[in-house]
């Protein structure tokens, strides 16, 4: 009996592993290597949650130079989702999702291979975190969201069976040569469960960062794209606030908690200032929709995009991001359709205003806010 098992085992591993490389192309290891010299350092563009991107050229689609991005899988736990995120991949196809061409797993060298045109803007996080890289104008972020809100909606809607991304971070939106956004990392990325109504929930173990992780997610366990939505919703405040390297948005938001009680009440020592953010049960006392409802707009808004906002457009924008925030009921989330539409509603109030205005709203360069 137990033989019989086994051999059922490996039959079956051996057709996921066919099914996989009639949907895309396995690399050789030495393949990549001639294409990257050997992942020299002059050959590195950047690195994505860690793992380092090298720039290439390979035979390949009938080109003998096609230029690709090789993300090397260095991250232990990564890797553990790498066949998770090939599966996904090699069946997706939509403009604001990441172009997979092929992998490599060989020598226990695991390699992603993507077209490089799609990654050699870095990510949404590198704009908004850097004051080394150019600042992006609200219309611009505005586009990115709009972008990305499509590729999920495509995740949840467009295929036979939903698809829940479970890492929706600024640091896994791509920005292309164009500055179109991809979405990427699908390690952690599960099927949902057929339904002619609304999701059917999904008991998963915990992944992601916490802050983005939706709290019914985090207290009972179960996923569904109402999930995915509110974490889309933290990246809409992250695009909206200011930001850096070294002061992050949960950061940010004790500073100024801190302060408004420092101002209010001098003498009393708050609960507020010991909440380690890090920990999965300090995050189920957080709530953003709180927060955003106790400060005004110009202590919380990025001091780039201060002023360059349309009062209309801001409010548009403002509203859709705390419906995606909604703690209380999950299933009043909007669905990712309707978050594209609002944001599009958004970016055509901004682009009415500076019309009439004559006016085109670009950031100030660095030093100059």
């Amino acid at each position: 009996m137990l033989a019989k098992y086994s051999k059922r085992r490996s039959s079956s591993k051996k057709q996921c592993s066919t099914f996989i490389n009639e949907l895309c192309h396995e690399f050789s290891l030495d393949e990549l290597k001639k294409a990257t010299n050997n992942f020299d350092e002059n050959r590195k563009i950047g690195k994505v949650m860690g793992d380092i991107v090298y720039k290439g050229y390979v035979k390949y689609n009938g080109e003998n130079d096609y230029p690709i991005a090789l993300l090397r899988i260095t991250d232990v736990f990564r890797g553990q989702g790498f066949k998770n995120e090939i599966e996904h991949l090699c069946q997706l196809c939509h403009p604001n999702l990441i172009s997979f061409i092929g992998f490599c797993d060989q020598k226990n060298k695991k390699i992603l291979v993507y077209k490089k045109d799609e990654m050699v803007n870095g990510t949404l996080q590198d704009h908004l975190g850097s004051r080394d890289m150019e600042s992006l104008s609200w219309k611009k972020r505005l586009e990115i969201c709009i972008g990305a809100a499509k590729g999920l909606h495509y995740l949840h809607t467009g295929t036979k069976r939903p698809i829940f991304h479970r890492d929706v971070i600024p640091q896994n939106i791509l920005l292309d040569n164009n500055m179109a956004p991809k979405l990427s990392q699908f390690g952690l990325s599960l099927q949902g469960k057929l339904s002619k109504s609304e999701s059917i929930p999904i008991v998963v173990r915990i992944c992601g960062p916490y802050g983005f992780c939706a709290p019914e997610y985090l207290q009972t366990r179960t996923y569904t794209d109402k999930c995915d939505v509110y974490s889309f919703g933290m990246v809409l405040l992250h695009v909206i606030l200011c930001m850096n390297n070294f002061l992050t948005i949960y950061g940010k938001m004790k500073m100024l908690e801190k302060r408004r009680n420092e101002i209010l009440e001098p003498n009393k020592r708050r609960l507020e200032y010991e909440l380690d953010l890090s920990n999965r049960d300090d995050w189920n006392l957080f709530n953003p929709t709180y927060f955003l409802e106790r400060f005004p707009a110009d202590e919380i808004i990025d001091p780039i995009l201060t002023r360059l906002i349309s009062p209309e457009c801001l409010a548009v924008f403002v509203n859709i991001m705390k419906r995606c925030l909604n703690r209380e009921e999950p299933n009043e989330r909007p669905s990712m359709g309707e978050v594209e539409v609002e944001l599009e509603h958004a970016l055509a109030l901004q682009e009415e205003a500076e019309r009439e205005t004559s006016i085109t709203f670009f950031p100030p360069t660095n030093g100059e806010i």
